[in-house]
Protein backbone atom coordinates (compact mmCIF):
# COMPACT_ATOMS: atom_id res chain seq x y z
CA UNK A 1 0.00 0.00 0.00
CA UNK A 2 2.74 2.51 0.86
CA UNK A 3 4.05 1.83 -2.73
CA UNK A 4 1.04 2.23 -4.47
CA UNK A 5 0.43 5.70 -2.33
CA UNK A 6 3.98 6.67 -3.59
CA UNK A 7 3.59 6.21 -7.13
CA UNK A 8 0.46 7.43 -7.73
CA UNK A 9 1.50 10.37 -5.84
CA UNK A 10 4.06 11.49 -8.62
CA UNK A 11 1.22 11.91 -11.14
CA UNK A 12 -0.11 15.37 -7.85
CA UNK A 13 3.47 16.69 -7.86
CA UNK A 14 4.55 19.79 -10.56
CA UNK A 15 6.31 17.02 -12.46
CA UNK A 16 3.92 14.66 -13.12
CA UNK A 17 0.96 16.52 -13.43
CA UNK A 18 2.98 18.72 -15.71
CA UNK A 19 3.93 16.30 -18.42
CA UNK A 20 0.33 14.56 -17.76
CA UNK A 21 -0.90 17.68 -19.47
CA UNK A 22 1.60 17.85 -22.17
CA UNK A 23 0.62 14.52 -22.86
CA UNK A 24 -3.00 14.90 -23.01
CA UNK A 25 -2.64 17.72 -24.80
CA UNK A 26 -0.31 16.13 -27.56
CA UNK A 27 -3.22 12.82 -28.00
CA UNK A 28 -6.04 15.41 -28.04
CA UNK A 29 -3.54 17.11 -30.98
CA UNK A 30 -3.10 14.16 -32.91
CA UNK A 31 -7.01 13.43 -33.05
CA UNK A 32 -7.14 16.20 -34.28
CA UNK A 33 -9.29 18.53 -31.21
CA UNK A 34 -8.82 22.13 -31.44
CA UNK A 35 -8.20 22.23 -27.39
CA UNK A 36 -4.96 20.01 -27.60
CA UNK A 37 -2.71 22.81 -27.51
CA UNK A 38 -3.92 24.38 -24.54
CA UNK A 39 -3.20 21.07 -22.22
CA UNK A 40 0.37 21.11 -23.53
CA UNK A 41 1.08 25.35 -22.42
CA UNK A 42 -0.80 24.53 -19.50
CA UNK A 43 1.69 21.37 -18.76
CA UNK A 44 4.61 23.79 -20.05
CA UNK A 45 3.41 25.88 -17.74
CA UNK A 46 2.68 24.39 -14.37
CA UNK A 47 6.97 23.13 -14.51
CA UNK A 48 7.98 26.27 -15.56
CA UNK A 49 6.40 28.46 -12.91
CA UNK A 50 7.23 25.44 -10.00
CA UNK A 51 11.03 25.76 -11.41
CA UNK A 52 11.46 29.02 -10.88
CA UNK A 53 13.84 29.89 -7.37
CA UNK A 54 11.34 32.72 -5.81
CA UNK A 55 8.22 30.55 -5.86
CA UNK A 56 10.35 27.79 -4.74
CA UNK A 57 11.03 30.34 -1.84
CA UNK A 58 7.10 31.08 -1.14
CA UNK A 59 6.08 27.88 -1.37
CA UNK A 60 8.92 25.93 1.17
CA UNK A 61 8.91 29.35 3.81
CA UNK A 62 5.13 28.87 5.37
CA UNK A 63 7.25 25.03 6.40
CA UNK A 64 10.15 26.38 7.85
CA UNK A 65 9.12 29.76 9.36
CA UNK A 66 8.21 28.48 12.81
CA UNK A 67 11.74 26.69 13.52
CA UNK A 68 13.84 29.61 11.44
CA UNK A 69 14.41 30.86 15.17
CA UNK A 70 16.00 27.78 16.64
CA UNK A 71 14.68 27.60 20.55
CA UNK A 72 17.10 26.39 23.50
CA UNK A 73 17.34 23.04 23.79
CA UNK A 74 16.60 21.54 27.58
CA UNK A 75 19.17 19.10 28.39
CA UNK A 76 17.18 16.82 30.73
CA UNK A 77 15.62 14.52 27.42
CA UNK A 78 16.76 10.81 27.42
CA UNK A 79 17.65 10.70 23.40
CA UNK A 80 18.19 12.90 20.36
CA UNK A 81 15.68 11.26 17.70
CA UNK A 82 16.97 11.82 14.34
CA UNK A 83 14.64 10.78 11.42
CA UNK A 84 15.67 8.85 8.09
CA UNK A 85 16.00 9.88 4.58
CA UNK A 86 19.61 10.91 5.39
CA UNK A 87 21.69 8.75 2.87
CA UNK A 88 21.84 6.79 0.09
CA UNK A 89 21.44 3.34 -0.48
CA UNK A 90 24.11 0.72 0.25
CA UNK A 91 24.51 -1.51 -2.51
CA UNK A 92 27.05 -0.87 -5.71
CA UNK A 93 29.21 0.61 -6.44
CA UNK A 94 28.88 1.86 -3.09
CA UNK A 95 31.07 0.28 0.00
CA UNK A 96 30.80 2.73 2.41
CA UNK A 97 27.60 4.86 3.49
CA UNK A 98 27.30 8.53 2.08
CA UNK A 99 24.89 11.00 2.77
CA UNK A 100 21.77 12.64 0.62
CA UNK A 101 20.42 16.10 0.36
CA UNK A 102 18.82 15.69 4.39
CA UNK A 103 22.33 14.82 5.58
CA UNK A 104 21.94 17.85 7.79
CA UNK A 105 20.04 15.71 9.84
CA UNK A 106 23.19 13.64 10.88
CA UNK A 107 25.37 16.38 11.06
CA UNK A 108 23.37 18.09 13.06
CA UNK A 109 22.24 15.13 15.86
CA UNK A 110 26.19 14.71 16.00
CA UNK A 111 26.60 18.07 16.99
CA UNK A 112 24.07 18.31 19.59
CA UNK A 113 25.32 14.90 21.20
CA UNK A 114 28.44 16.05 21.49
CA UNK A 115 27.21 19.54 22.98
CA UNK A 116 25.33 17.13 25.96
CA UNK A 117 21.97 17.85 24.63
CA UNK A 118 21.30 14.23 25.10
CA UNK A 119 23.48 11.47 26.09
CA UNK A 120 22.19 9.06 23.01
CA UNK A 121 21.22 8.84 19.37
CA UNK A 122 17.78 7.25 18.32
CA UNK A 123 18.29 6.49 14.24
CA UNK A 124 15.16 5.58 12.65
CA UNK A 125 13.94 3.80 9.39
CA UNK A 126 13.67 0.76 8.07
CA UNK A 127 13.88 -0.29 4.42
CA UNK A 128 13.20 2.16 1.51
CA UNK A 129 9.95 0.94 -0.19
CA UNK A 130 10.50 0.06 -4.24
CA UNK A 131 14.15 0.48 -3.50
CA UNK A 132 16.09 -2.70 -5.44
CA UNK A 133 19.64 -1.99 -4.26
CA UNK A 134 19.39 -1.36 -0.79
CA UNK A 135 21.28 -4.02 2.03
CA UNK A 136 20.43 -2.59 5.24
CA UNK A 137 17.79 -0.57 6.92
CA UNK A 138 17.88 3.60 6.81
CA UNK A 139 18.38 3.08 10.73
CA UNK A 140 21.81 1.12 10.42
CA UNK A 141 22.45 3.04 7.70
CA UNK A 142 23.11 6.24 9.79
CA UNK A 143 23.56 4.63 12.61
CA UNK A 144 27.32 3.71 10.47
CA UNK A 145 27.51 7.22 9.44
CA UNK A 146 27.45 8.65 13.29
CA UNK A 147 29.71 6.17 14.14
CA UNK A 148 32.39 7.65 11.43
CA UNK A 149 31.49 10.87 12.42
CA UNK A 150 32.58 10.10 16.29
CA UNK A 151 29.44 9.66 17.76
CA UNK A 152 30.00 6.58 20.26
CA UNK A 153 28.40 3.31 19.19
CA UNK A 154 27.26 2.71 22.46
CA UNK A 155 25.25 5.74 22.74
CA UNK A 156 23.18 4.86 19.17
CA UNK A 157 20.14 3.23 19.43
CA UNK A 158 18.53 1.69 16.40
CA UNK A 159 14.82 1.16 15.16
CA UNK A 160 14.81 -0.36 12.09
CA UNK A 161 11.06 -1.01 11.01
CA UNK A 162 8.49 2.21 10.72
CA UNK A 163 8.23 2.88 6.97
CA UNK A 164 6.55 6.56 7.01
CA UNK A 165 6.86 9.55 9.18
CA UNK A 166 3.45 7.83 10.70
CA UNK A 167 5.52 4.71 12.29
CA UNK A 168 7.90 6.67 14.06
CA UNK A 169 5.89 8.18 17.12
CA UNK A 170 4.69 4.53 18.12
CA UNK A 171 7.94 2.68 17.20
CA UNK A 172 10.26 4.54 18.89
CA UNK A 173 8.12 4.83 21.79
CA UNK A 174 8.03 0.96 22.12
CA UNK A 175 11.86 1.77 21.89
CA UNK A 176 11.97 4.16 24.89
CA UNK A 177 9.69 2.16 27.17
CA UNK A 178 11.98 -0.49 26.82
CA UNK A 179 14.53 1.03 28.14
CA UNK A 180 12.40 2.80 30.58
CA UNK A 181 12.85 6.15 29.38
CA UNK A 182 10.23 8.96 29.22
CA UNK A 183 8.90 10.12 26.15
CA UNK A 184 10.69 13.35 25.90
CA UNK A 185 13.18 13.74 22.81
CA UNK A 186 14.46 16.68 20.98
CA UNK A 187 13.87 15.53 17.31
CA UNK A 188 16.01 16.52 14.30
CA UNK A 189 14.63 16.82 11.22
CA UNK A 190 14.80 18.85 8.05
CA UNK A 191 12.85 22.14 8.70
CA UNK A 192 10.08 21.85 6.33
CA UNK A 193 9.35 18.07 7.64
CA UNK A 194 9.29 18.94 11.00
CA UNK A 195 5.43 20.16 11.31
CA UNK A 196 4.31 16.94 10.02
CA UNK A 197 7.05 15.40 12.52
CA UNK A 198 6.00 16.65 15.59
CA UNK A 199 2.37 16.23 15.54
CA UNK A 200 3.44 12.83 15.07
CA UNK A 201 4.97 12.71 18.13
CA UNK A 202 2.62 14.51 20.04
CA UNK A 203 0.06 12.22 19.06
CA UNK A 204 1.91 9.72 20.71
CA UNK A 205 2.30 11.25 24.18
CA UNK A 206 5.89 12.71 23.23
CA UNK A 207 7.14 15.73 24.60
CA UNK A 208 9.38 17.30 21.12
CA UNK A 209 11.77 19.90 21.62
CA UNK A 210 12.28 20.29 17.73
CA UNK A 211 16.04 21.15 16.39
CA UNK A 212 15.34 21.96 12.83
CA UNK A 213 17.75 21.52 10.31
CA UNK A 214 18.16 21.11 6.04
CA UNK A 215 16.74 24.66 5.75
CA UNK A 216 15.57 25.23 2.13
CA UNK A 217 14.83 28.58 2.47
CA UNK A 218 16.24 32.17 4.11
CA UNK A 219 15.09 35.41 5.32
CA UNK A 220 15.40 37.07 1.71
CA UNK A 221 12.71 36.14 -0.88
CA UNK A 222 15.22 37.17 -4.29
CA UNK A 223 18.94 37.02 -3.95
CA UNK A 224 19.91 37.84 -7.49
CA UNK A 225 18.50 38.17 -11.32
CA UNK A 226 18.73 33.80 -11.23
CA UNK A 227 15.73 33.82 -8.62
CA UNK A 228 13.53 34.86 -12.13
CA UNK A 229 15.04 31.82 -14.17
CA UNK A 230 13.91 28.18 -13.91
CA UNK A 231 16.18 25.49 -12.21
CA UNK A 232 16.23 21.74 -11.96
CA UNK A 233 16.80 22.43 -7.54
CA UNK A 234 14.21 24.51 -7.18
CA UNK A 235 11.51 22.34 -8.72
CA UNK A 236 12.63 19.87 -6.64
CA UNK A 237 12.39 21.92 -3.79
CA UNK A 238 8.77 22.67 -4.73
CA UNK A 239 7.97 19.09 -4.71
CA UNK A 240 9.20 18.15 -1.90
CA UNK A 241 7.12 21.22 -0.16
CA UNK A 242 4.27 20.09 -1.87
CA UNK A 243 4.73 16.06 -0.60
CA UNK A 244 4.59 17.73 3.13
CA UNK A 245 1.48 19.42 2.47
CA UNK A 246 -0.08 16.21 1.43
CA UNK A 247 1.05 14.41 4.09
CA UNK A 248 -0.03 17.08 6.32
CA UNK A 249 -2.86 17.10 5.31
CA UNK A 250 -3.48 13.48 4.85
CA UNK A 251 -2.64 12.72 8.82
CA UNK A 252 -5.05 15.51 9.84
CA UNK A 253 -7.85 13.56 7.93
CA UNK A 254 -6.83 10.27 9.10
CA UNK A 255 -6.21 11.21 12.89
CA UNK A 256 -2.75 10.50 12.46
CA UNK A 257 -1.42 13.82 14.28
Amino acid sequence: MTLLLKLVAQFFYPLGLGLGLIFVGIVLALLNRRNGWRFAVAGWMLIFIMSLPIVAQLVVRPLEAPYCVAEPLPRDCPAIVVLGGCGKPLGAPRIYPEISEAGDRLLHAARLYKQGIAPRIITTGGPNVGEFCQTITEGEHNAMLLREIGVDSAAIHIETKSLTTADHGPLIGVLLDSLGLPRKIVLVTSAAHMLRAVGVFKKHGFEVYPAATDFMTNYRLVHNIRDFFPSAGSLSDVTSAIHEYYGIAGYTVLGKR
